[in-house]
């Protein structure tokens, strides 16, 4: 990872998640050719509550 913050892994660790130093969210595919990632139902939402708590954290 670029950054030494936590991050979060979605899709099976195809999608890294993690707030940088200047408070701005960073999602980054770790597919190696550049094409989509396809996600299911259950992990778009789970990428959707991850982004919605991170917001909720920054806030506070």
């Amino acid at each position: 990872m670029e950054n030494s913050k936590p991050f979060h892994e979605v899709a099976n660790g195809d999608i890294n998640v993690w707030v940088d130093e200047g408070g701005a969210i960073c999602i980054k595919s770790r597919e190696p050719f550049g094409d989509p990632v396809e996600l299911a139902e259950h992990e778009a939402l789970e990428l959707a509550n991850l982004l919605i708590r991170l917001v909720e954290e920054l806030r506070n």
